[in-house]
């Protein structure tokens, strides 16, 4: 385990200040409560909790909802595979950080996590929609939103939304 310290180019925030790196670019999964599986970016040890951070580049520090829900994800598997990662089974905080990288330069906006249960929901119903041979379809709150979103061309709302 890595201690960060002054290593790093850019300022952490105070709650990763001095933190451990536990993983770096690693494959998890689990089965319980549900099969689930990614990349974290990284997962620190920071006083006595499991802490993940996503790496984003953007030509802004935003936030979008399929970031909270990537790193839930991750924290579910994290919460029932922590003593295979780190040795011995820490808790996984409740929140995360998204590191936005931007032309402007670094910034860690801090994300409140979905539960468990909030991520079992999702998965229930993408598998629902899928047996049924459905898609979720996005529903636009403001045309600004479709402007500014990165996701747009790949969006089945968001491309015939035409320019504003």
């Amino acid at each position: 385990m890595a201690a960060i310290q002054g290593g790093w180019r850019e300022p952490l925030p105070p709650l990763l200040q001095g933190a451990q790196l536990l993983l770096s670019e690693r494959k998890i999964a689990t089965d319980v409560p549900v099969p689930l599986h990614g990349q974290v970016d990284q997962v620190f040890l920071a006083r006595g909790w499991l802490i993940l951070v996503d790496t984003k580049r953007r030509k802004q520090a935003r936030v979008f909802a399929k970031d909270v829900i990537q790193l839930s994800v991750y924290a579910t598997i994290l919460a029932r595979q922590a003593s295979v990662f780190a040795g011995q089974n820490y808790p996984v905080a409740s929140t995360a950080f998204i590191r936005c990288v931007t032309p402007h330069g670094t910034t860690y906006i801090e994300v409140s996590l979905l539960s468990t249960r909030e991520i079992i929901a999702l998965w229930n119903r993408y598998w629902m929609l899928r047996r049924e041979g459905l898609r979720a379809r996005p529903i636009c709150p403001a045309p600004t939103v479709c402007a500014g979103c990165s996701d747009r061309d790949r969006c089945p709302r968001g491309s015939r939304e035409g320019n504003y």
